[in-house]
């Protein structure tokens, strides 16, 4: 039968498919387009199985989306219909191939609207008199547009239904700035306000954004600091953040504070926490997250009074697992958060949540992802928002999970990264911040320093090989990819094709190999290849990590390892890893692209190691011997406040060469430490510290010119009034 103009009738159910209007018990259900869609399509094939291809292709024709978008959209059609998945009235779930609708369906009115057979008593005696047929009709007419009104009324000042109206609506995205220097952004509970901090790459500022008037007013004046986390109070009188100097102190935390809206004075409330905070819906308690970098304790969670009064940890993860973002949920009962690790580049962030009173967690998800910004709880409760990455995807997209069924969508499939999420309370707009990278290749001449470098490429990690060919790693097609290039911009070449994540690493001193990093089997591991990117194959499999250089005699590849930082070594046919150092390059928090990716600089020889420290507050250069441990010589860096971002050896093996910001911290210099123990030279300066934006560093065999990967990661505030 044609179901276009039809009404059918199921259970307590009305389905009018002239006016896609679903009522319960003549009640006026709130159902989204693509779950009313799916409704209809099970319907037109109710009692028969319809596939899970089928219905992708009904719902998403012109759209690529994964298995998950289904099931959370079955999720919520049988949250609307009260339906049970596993003693089902309506939806019946056939494993590994699709849906089946179960219920009797019942035909009500042809396409013309002529009652049938099955009209009830009442409407065959309404039908036998004109002017109570007009009656009845008016009433109904009356009654209709009242439950539409109230309707109407109730979805947009109280927002009690199943999503909220930011789910209900088509894409809509409006730039709140394009200068790239918005770090942190959040919106106020009546979503009429935004407040960010600017300045991202200079001194930081706190700033609000009236939406209806675009007038912007400074509510702190810009300082030495660097502001993470911002949340307002429930009132919306108060703005909580944490904030640290923009070059703090060897292990420094930031504090967080609260001030007027209105601007004033900020009042510390507490002391030593990372970025991610949150308040709880009466305004009466503050979330906070506190990262020892212990064993035991490497990061916790706690919570206390909103003036920072009565602290109390609710709970901890052990190294490496860090907890990421935390957010109360809007009953104040629980706290949603996100812990794991990033470091081999495998998906192994949870997303979990823990009574307040009893301590007891409960995983939100059995799906994992790579890494997990920022949380934000739908109004009902019954779902949240997450700015996460899956891989082999590389982009940060918004996600919808149900906290009642743990099934997940991703909901926006562009090619931005997106990280801070904000949600107003009625879950109506949503502000978000998008990250962007723009970092280059430039190669500077060390006999000339003081000359502008060349620019090659958009980049991300880079080195030389022994024939004078820069090997380097870029996101430019959308994906990290493995390249090649001369040193004057020419015979760019691309080497790898896989769609997962591949970082260059080192090259054999023979120009026959390529050693890379990639997590296409899962995790982090290292791969090998011919040099014109030919024979790809996985050379360690138990102890994945970063490549680092070759050994002369072309044996040995060394490299360090994902998860804990150590040097190793595997044979470079592949074999056995091996322990080499057993001692961390760093004793910092850690990124997949971060600054101290390569910490460890081994000698040509392979027989020592150059390892940065950190020793009673300052970095240090220490020499390590690899036949017995023992350490050769320490040297001090020219400014005690100073850090090493980038090291490597010198061909000849007579000097170590570092990337470290001057005295100042306005500048990068590259340093050059001869082994003798005599002063370290000033060779290059390498431009304004840009968001500490020295990513690679690499010496020329002959030792004439310096391949340094320089720029900045930008971030701009958007304004979402609808995510699908």
């Amino acid at each position: 039968m044609s179901l276009e103009t039809q009404s059918l009738e199921f259970g307590d159910f009305f389905l009018d498919r002239k006016e896609k209007v679903l009522l319960r018990n003549g009640e006026r259900l709130s159902i989204n387009p693509k779950t009313y869609q799916l409704l209809v399509t099970l319907i037109k094939n109710h009692g028969h199985l319809v596939e899970k291809d089928q219905l992708m292709r009904a719902l998403w024709a012109d759209s690529f989306v994964e298995d998950a978008n289904l099931a959370f959209t079955v999720s919520l059609l049988r949250k609307t219909l009260g339906d049970d998945t596993q003693n089902p009235r309506y939806i019946e779930t056939v494993p590994r191939r699709g849906y089946r609708f179960i219920a009797e369906v019942r035909e009500t009115a042809d396409g013309n609207g002529s009652a049938k057979n099955s009209a009830t008593p009442v409407e065959r005696k309404a039908a036998s008199s004109p002017k109570i047929k007009r009656f009845f009709l008016t009433v109904a007419a009356l009654l209709l547009l009242s439950v539409f009104v109230s309707g109407l009324w109730y979805s947009r000042n109280r927002n009690t239904d199943d999503e909220a109206p930011i789910l209900l609506a088509g894409f809509s995205s409006e730039k709140l700035s394009t200068d790239g220097n918005v770090g942190s952004a959040v919106i106020s509970p009546d979503g009429t306000k935004v407040i960010y901090a600017s300045g991202f790459k200079v001194r930081q500022s706190i700033w609000l954004r009236q939406l209806e008037s675009s007038n912007n007013v400074q509510i702190i004046p810009p300082s030495e600091n660097f502001y993470f986390g911002m949340e307002v109070s429930p009132d919306g009188q108060t703005l909580y953040f944490a904030r640290v100097q923009q070059n703090p102190e060897d292990g420094q935390q930031a504090d967080i504070y609260r001030i007027p809206m209105l601007g004033g004075v900020p009042t510390k409330i507490v002391s030593q926490a990372q970025g991610s905070i949150s308040l709880s819906d009466d305004g009466g308690k503050i979330s906070f997250i506190r990262c020892p970098y212990l064993d035991d304790d490497y990061c916790s969670l706690w919570i206390a009074d909103s003036d920072g009064k009565n602290e109390k940890q609710i709970l901890s993860r052990s190294r490496p697992f860090r907890i990421g973002t935390v957010k109360f949920s809007p009953d104040g009962k629980t706290i949603a958060f996100a812990f794991g690790q990033s470091r081999n580049w495998a998906n192994e962030f949870s997303l979990a949540e823990v009574d307040i009173e009893s301590g007891v967690e409960r995983e939100i998800t059995t799906e994992k992802f790579f890494n997990i910004k920022r949380l934000a709880w739908l109004p009902n409760q019954r779902g949240m928002l997450l700015a996460a990455r899956k891989h082999p995807d590389n982009n940060f997209r918004i996600w919808q999970v149900s906290t009642v069924t743990g099934a997940i969508a991703a909901l926006t499939h562009d090619s931005d990264d997106y990280a801070a999420l904000s949600l107003s309370r009625n879950g109506g707009v949503l502000v978000a911040t998008k990250n962007r990278a723009d970092f280059r290749l430039n190669v500077y001449q060390a006999d000339s320093p003081a000359s502008p470098p060349r620019v090659l490429t958009e980049a991300t990690t880079a080195g030389f090989a022994a024939n004078g060919k820069i090997i380097f790693s870029s996101a430019m097609t959308g994906n990290h990819e493995v390249w090649s290039i001369n040193p004057d911009g020419s015979e760019q070449r691309q080497l790898t094709t896989d769609p997962a994540m591949d970082l260059y690493g080192a090259t054999s001193l023979d120009n026959k190999f390529v050693f890379f990093d990639s997590n296409r089997s899962g995790e982090s591991q290292v791969w090998r290849m011919d040099a014109d990117g030919s024979n790809q194959f996985q050379i360690t499999h138990k102890v994945g990590g970063f490549p680092h250089s070759v050994s002369p005699d072309g044996n040995w590849l060394y490299y360090m390892s994902a998860k804990d930082r150590k040097l190793m070594r595997v044979p470079t046919n592949g074999g056995e890893e091996e322990l080499v150092l057993d001692k961390p390059s760093d004793n910092f928090a850690f990124s997949v692209l971060d600054k101290r990716r390569f910490q460890f600089a081994l000698s040509p020889d392979a027989s020592q190691v150059a390892i940065a420290e950190s020793r009673n507050s300052r970095t240090v250069m220490t020499i390590v011997s690899l036949s017995d441990k023992r350490t050769i010589k320490t040297f001090n860096l020219p400014n005690e406040k100073s850090d090493i971002v980038q090291s490597a050896w010198s061909p000849d093996g007579k000097s170590l060469f570092y990337v470290s910001p001057d005295d100042n911290h306005e500048n990068y210099v590259i340093w050059q430490q001869p082994l003798d123990g005599k002063t370290p030279i000033q060779i290059a300066h390498l431009g304004p510290d840009e968001l500490r934006g020295v990513k690679s560093f690499a010496i020329s065999p002959d030792g004439k010119s310096f391949a340094v990967i320089q720029g900045s990661w930008k971030h701009d505030a958007v304004l979402l009034r609808g995510l699908r």
